[in-house]
């Protein structure tokens, strides 16, 4: 049966003053104003079930783009007690969890979806190329993962990996636990370019997690040899990478969780409120970072599953979060709040106010692939 959402308000490039959408098949089959879907359901007398969506934002589903393996979590829009990060996707409206060093799936419990970077330790690491491709052959298995410093792989182990898994086609996905691990990251990059060259890299687009300040030439480095960087903020929610100077250069940034119980909004706000305020951003490069980046970042056979994701348009997966927000508007980098645009050709789809003393954004319910995955008790 097709579904009819309407009185809502839909971030959609497609139509930034959508009002309504069909959803059909699992699909976005139309998106527009509030007259028109009534004219539609008029002339083609089709048994549509209607949701009054009652002024709530509808936008694309999250992407978790790092999650780490941690204790059971509790998140306070579900009052299940300790529950996993599988769990909790759905609540948070997030579709797509990218995990690190945890068990591989293609779903989680509530029907989101996973994808797995395999965790590799020291002795993994110094093997052949054939022995790096063997480890990702699993269908869920985007490539591989390694702690660097710390508890993981020192700068002659990550050294030899980065080059091995570039000449093996594997993606690397890598995670420095200190600023030194992060040096021997960025080495063994430069090094693996110059054996093997930028395009080399280019094929693969490995990633990199950090949570601190970069250096320039460090940020260049990325830039040329087409890495991707995913942002996590600390414990107390904050961001300290460079998030405008890595966008500024090119570099694709992607929002994660890591140990944390999800909730992309707040990462969204910290992006606005960075503590450099030259390192601040827009509402809507903080949501990209949080949607679509995500799937950018993922290996091109698995992130092609997917490549219609991360918007609402027509032919588009109907797959989204339906959010209770105070207010909307288009944010500026700093906090402020710019006014509502009338001008058809900005064709800037609207976000909820994130600024300091405003609410947090409700999930009202997830749906992936129109199947409804999570419903607040709160939404009748």
């Amino acid at each position: 049966m097709s579904t009819l959402f309407v009185n809502g308000t839909l971030h959609s490039t497609a139509d930034p003053y959508a009002t309504a959408m069909l959803v059909d098949a699992g699909s976005v089959a139309w998106v527009g104003a509030e007259d028109t879907a009534a004219s539609m359901r008029a002339r083609s007398g089709a048994d549509w079930q209607v949701v009054d969506l009652d002024g709530a934002l509808v936008v694309p589903a999250f992407v978790d783009s790092l999650v780490l393996p941690a204790s059971p979590v509790h998140h306070p829009a579900n009052d299940a007690g300790q529950l996993t990060h599988a769990d909790t996707a759905g609540a948070a409206g997030v579709f797509l969890s990218v995990t690190c060093g945890t068990t591989a799936g293609t779903s989680g419990a509530s029907g989101t979806h996973a994808i797995h970077y395999r965790a590799v330790g020291a002795d993994e690491a110094t093997g052949t190329a054939d022995d790096l491709a063997a480890l990702v052959s699993a269908d869920t298995v985007a490539g591989l993962s390694a702690v660097v410093g710390p508890g993981g792989l020192d700068a002659a182990a990550v050294a030899q990996l980065t080059a091995t898994a570039t000449a093996a086609g594997v993606q690397l996905y890598l995670l420095p636990q200190d600023p030194d691990a992060l040096a021997a990251v960025i080495s063994a990059v430069r090094s693996t370019a110059e054996a093997q060259g930028t395009a080399a890299l280019g094929m693969v687009r490995h990633r990199l997690s950090w949570n601190g300040p970069v250096e320039q030439d460090a940020v260049q480095t990325l830039a040329e040899n087409s890495l991707s960087f995913t942002a996590v903020p600390d414990a107390d929610g904050a961001l300290t990478a460079p998030i405008a100077s890595l966008l500024a250069n090119a570099v694709p940034v992607s929002f994660g969780s890591g140990t944390h119980a999800p909730d992309l909004w707040a990462v969204v706000r910290a992006s606005l409120e960075h503590a450099d305020p030259t390192q601040r951003v827009s509402a809507r490069s903080g949501f990209t970072a949080a949607t679509k980046a995500g799937l950018r970042a993922l290996p091109m056979t698995i992130g092609a599953g997917f490549s219609m994701a991360g918007r609402i348009a027509p032919s588009s997966p109907a797959t989204f979060g339906i959010w209770a927000a105070d207010a909307l508007s288009v944010q500026a980098p700093d906090g402020r709040v710019a006014a509502w645009s009338t001008d058809t050709r900005a064709g800037t789809p609207l976000l909820p106010v994130l600024e300091e003393g405003t609410a947090a954004p409700e999930c009202l319910a997830t749906l992936v692939d129109g199947t409804e995955v999570y419903r607040s008790p709160a939404w009748t």
